[in-house]
């Protein structure tokens, strides 16, 4: 039991398959208490016998199936049984008794479809309910009716039905939207990072080697703390949280031997390899879903810099005061465009046939990225600029 509320008080750092399975055990006890109580309370309940012992024998059959469907991990399937078994209870006293007490499991069976957050069950499990509870409703009204009640007082037990399975659905859909959108934005935001993860990879490796810094996970305060936060991690979910330390040494291993040699090595266990490609994903030092977590959240908190008026300013002459400079510039831009751009058709639809490039240099105002000076010094030497391209003319 201790370990059970240890898990629902830090749920958080289970996983959604750790999750899920966790609501069934709590559904499930909900469940069984509830039916515990209806053992005693099958008495009143306007059904013969035999059809009462044999609804016990039902629901403790259901039970025994949730419970061996969680112990062998088929965790979507225990979902369906459990809405399935409180939709079950549901019947047997909707049908049994005609009262407000019946009424109250129609919020029941939809509270428990609600706890596993599920749209699709909702939508199937909960518009049944709804269905029939408003059937129910209509039907059996009089035994709902209390005898100082208003008049429509069956309807506003209808619209109280309705409206929260209609705001409980929403909300339910709200949860998935933002659950896609997250997943959509970390799809997107891990794309684009692998692109440049490569890079990234390199340009720390070479920082770190300038100034002469070990790798993170060579740092005993890491190690040390990785050690710590793992164990209390592990603490919520294992009885003892020391079991979580030979995997943090694997871990650890991984990263200063790399995992082809770990692989291959003989010695270490098929278990231990296993273990291994799934930390795989986790390594600081590798283009990995670690490492791109680590740079996703390192950018959504680092600021660019502030807004310049020069920032885009592509004039040569701001960026460097030599006239020397300023014409080696001009003369490899000159180059660029003359050799690649109009080679093949470029600048849209104008070839290089239909217009060469100091026709295009007389068209648009050079002054807005060149000083006067290289400008009069192109126009002086034109045709040497022509010559000494590998276009001749």
């Amino acid at each position: 039991m201790i370990k059970f509320f240890k898990k629902i008080l830090h749920s958080e750092f289970l996983p959604v398959s750790e999750v899920r399975k966790l609501k069934v055990n709590v559904v499930m006890t909900f469940l069984f208490i509830i039916t515990l109580v209806t053992i005693p309370f099958s008495f009143f309940l306007e059904y013969k016998l035999t059809i009462k012992i044999a609804s016990i024998v039902v629901f403790a059959l259901f039970y025994i199936l949730c419970f061996l469907l969680v112990k062998f991990n088929k965790i979507f399937t225990a979902i369906q049984v459990s809405i399935i078994y409180s939709i079950l209870l549901m019947l047997f006293y909707t049908r049994g008794i005609s009262s407000f007490y019946a009424y109250i499991f129609f919020y029941i069976t939809l509270t428990v479809i609600i706890f596993y957050q599920e749209v699709y069950s909702y939508f199937i499990y909960g518009s049944l309910t709804l269905a029939y509870g408003i059937y129910y409703t209509v039907s059996f009204g009089s035994g709902l009716i209390l005898a100082n009640d208003i008049a429509g007082a069956v309807y506003i037990y209808i619209a109280g039905l309705v409206i929260y399975y209609l705001v409980s659905f929403i909300q339910i859909l709200n949860n998935e939207k933002l659950y896609a959108d997250l997943n959509l934005e970390w799809v997107k935001i891990n794309n684009l990072n692998s692109n440049y993860q490569d890079e990234l990879l390199y340009h720390l490796e070479d920082m770190r080697n300038m100034m002469k810094k070990s790798p993170i996970y060579e740092d005993l305060e890491f190690q040390k703390t990785a050690f710590e936060l793992s164990e209390f991690i592990a603490e919520q979910i294992l009885k003892d949280g020391k079991q979580i330390v030979n995997l943090i040494d694997l871990y650890i291993y991984i990263h200063e031997k790399g995992l082809e040699n770990v692989l291959k090595n003989d010695e270490i266990s098929i278990a231990m390899k296993k273990n291994a490609i799934i930390l795989s994903r986790y390594l600081l030092n590798e283009n990995s879903d670690m490492f791109s977590m680590i740079i996703s959240f390192y950018l959504n908190f680092h600021e660019t810099e502030k807004f310049q008026k020069t920032r885009y300013d592509y004039n040569i002459s701001s960026l460097s005061d030599s006239s020397d400079e300023q014409i080696i510039a001009f003369t490899l831009i000159y180059l660029y465009l003359q050799d690649e751009l109009l080679e093949e058709s470029g600048w849209h639809s104008m070839n290089y046939k239909e217009i060469n490039l100091d026709e295009l240099f007389e068209r648009i105002d050079l002054t807005e990225f060149f000083s006067v000076s290289v400008i009069d010094f192109y126009l002086s030497n034109i045709e040497t600029f022509r010559k000494t391209n590998k276009r001749k003319g």
